[in-house]
């Protein structure tokens, strides 16, 4: 098991240039997890089942597009592989856990220029105890990439993304008892479309914001998402920003690195080196510091028994990053 490094931050001295954004009181501990075996990866999709996290797909380095499954056990610190999944390799798709299974689909699978036919609708059910790998109905919607996932009872919710015809604002339900998909109805609440969004569980209800519709966005929301219910929330702090990494635990939401996308005109292109958190119960949003990584965008993150673990990605020169590290709270 590799040497475990802890990295302290100590908050106060992290004022940066928003300092009307409240500073954390306690120090917050970060842990360097074992690495990424294959070298890390960026645009991944993960999620935790059974008290592990299970990351799909993603891309190397200049567009070396990936289709294998990997598991991590935080309790070992320990990687495993579980081969190559039965689909074209790709991009921005999605996973989510129910009753131990992983579903999981859709993404984005081209070389760089984008194909109408690289819109990947194909959805798919793996068991980890059999590794046993079954092709489930066709994800009906044009909106592909870059969605987010989750399961509620018996379904998976696919929300928001990209697609041919622009930005989504859409939420459908997969029902795993038929194997059908249904559009839930347009509550005028929910986040205009966009996509680059992040989300996580924190208390009952869903945290989502942040992404991309041509501009970058502050907003913030927590949503009742069996009833498409939508509450407008504190805006995170400082500059807009997409494909972030985000998860939470039952006290705060954290939000990791991601990029503002812009021109000369509208303040340039940065990936961000910090991250913050939200705290539900204050409505209010709190500097963390920098990410020991430094510069990260297309990040994995993910929660485990109430510890948050975040990593991989790609830094500013498009290198990917093999790093997990675990908030010690």
């Amino acid at each position: 098991m590799k040497g475990e490094r802890y990295i302290v931050f100590l908050l106060a001295i992290v004022l940066c240039a928003c300092s009307h954004v409240p500073i954390p009181e306690a120090t917050i501990v970060v842990r360097e997890c074992a690495s990424m075996p294959c070298g890390g990866r960026a645009s991944a999709s993960a999620c935790a089942l059974n008290e592990k996290a299970y990351i799909f797909a993603g891309r190397m380095y200049a567009w070396d597009q990936l289709k294998d499954l990997w598991e991590y056990n935080p309790q070992t610190d320990t990687w495993t592989q579980h081969g190559e999944a039965p689909m074209k390799a790709r991009v921005n798709a999605v996973i989510a856990a129910n009753n131990d299974k992983l579903y999981l689909g859709l993404g984005y699978a081209a070389q760089r220029a984008y194909q109408d036919t690289a819109y990947m609708h194909d959805w798919w059910e793996y068991t980890p105890a059999s590794r046993q790998w079954k092709q489930l109905a066709d994800f009906p919607s044009p909106y592909t990439v870059a969605s987010l996932s989750f399961a509620i009872d018996n379904h998976i919710y696919v929300m928001y993304g990209t697609g041919i015809p622009g930005f989504s604002k859409e939420i459908w339900q997969y029902n795993i008892d038929t194997d059908t998909w249904v559009k839930t109805d347009n509550n005028p609440s929910r986040p205009k479309p966009n996509c680059g969004g992040r989300g996580a569980w924190s208390g009952g209800l869903y945290y989502y914001g942040t992404g991309y519709d041509t501009h970058n966005l502050t907003s913030w929301y927590s949503s009742d998402i069996k009833n498409d219910q939508w509450t407008i929330c504190a805006s995170i702090p400082g500059k807009g920003r997409e494909f972030s990494a985000c998860a939470a635990n039952d006290t705060y939401v954290y939000l990791f690195g991601g990029q503002y996308f812009g021109g000369d005109i509208t303040g340039g292109w940065e990936i961000f080196d910090s991250y913050m958190r939200y705290l539900p119960a204050k409505n209010q949003w709190e500097w963390c510091g920098q990410m020991p990584c430094g510069r990260a965008v297309n990040q994995i993150a993910f929660s485990i028994n109430g510890k948050v673990y975040f990593g991989l990605g790609e830094d500013d020169k498009q290198h990917t990053i093999d790093k997990l590290y675990c908030i010690e709270e």
